[in-house]
């Protein structure tokens, strides 16, 4: 009897562990700050490639109803890079007369990034709704949207739930699926799964996974790579996104 008992007791937790549901919201508090650290590479194969790690901080500046506004600055990057056989590479922490002229050159494309700063506003979902860089510097935008965050579904979601995000980035469509592998201390683990397409005959795949805090909806780490054909050329993209709150 007690083997049975202790039997129907494990099988009653498993199945309440498995129909737990969660509601995913971004649920950040104004003032609150956090450190984003995006570390890619990017081959393409014979062509060469390039190593990059670049950490932002991004305050939360405002918290409204359903609004979220973020404020983003990149606080450092460093990169290698190779492309037709030359090498080049920079690193923000670097004084001038540290940098050969490559990194001169970088530097002179960099600085106005790392002087501007990134304005979004967010629904409740992690949709971007506004986006605004002052100084403006073109390009910046993509810094954020593309930065690994996940749209978050209406309802309720549990083990083995699925959703998908469309986006449309200046002509290269991603159709993103995020899957529900386990839900655990908080922590909604998921599988990524999607593809790229765009003009000249551009296509790839996405895979990867991301753990998001159930409590504010941050994605704390999230892992992508995206594997695109181009006209004979393939390129290869991995990336690493974590966001921790200081």
């Amino acid at each position: 009897m007690k083997r049975i008992l202790i039997a129907l007791l494990v099988i009653t937790s498993i199945a309440v562990s498995a129909q737990e549901s969660v509601l995913l919201r971004l649920n950040y508090t104004e003032g609150d700050s956090y450190l984003m650290t995006v570390e890619s590479k990017q081959g393409m194969g014979a062509q060469g490639g390039v190593n990059m790690k670049m950490n932002m901080g991004m305050i939360v500046s405002e918290v409204s109803g359903d609004n979220v506004k973020t404020e983003s600055k990149i606080l450092s990057v460093a990169l290698d890079m190779m492309q037709g056989g030359m090498a080049m590479s920079y690193d923000s922490n670097k004084k001038d007369e540290e940098l050969d002229q490559m990194g001169q050159m970088l530097k002179s494309q960099f600085d106005p990034m790392m002087n501007s700063i990134i304005y979004n506003s967010y629904d409740k979902l992690g949709n971007i709704t506004e986006t605004k860089v002052e100084p403006s510097v073109p390009g910046m935008n993509q810094l954020t949207e593309g930065s690994g965050s996940v749209i978050y579904p209406n309802e309720k979601i549990s083990v083995g739930s699925s959703w998908s995000s469309n986006k449309d980035n200046q002509g290269m469509k991603t159709t993103t699926t995020y899957t529900v592998s386990q839900i655990k201390d908080g922590i909604v683990y998921l599988d990524i799964t999607g593809n790229v397409s765009g003009a000249e005959g551009v296509d790839g795949a996405v895979k990867g996974s991301s753990e998001i805090e159930v409590s504010t909806g941050l994605a704390k780490k999230t892992s992508i790579e995206i594997a695109i054909s181009n006209q004979g050329m393939d390129i290869t993209i991995n990336s690493n996104i974590t966001m921790t709150k200081n």
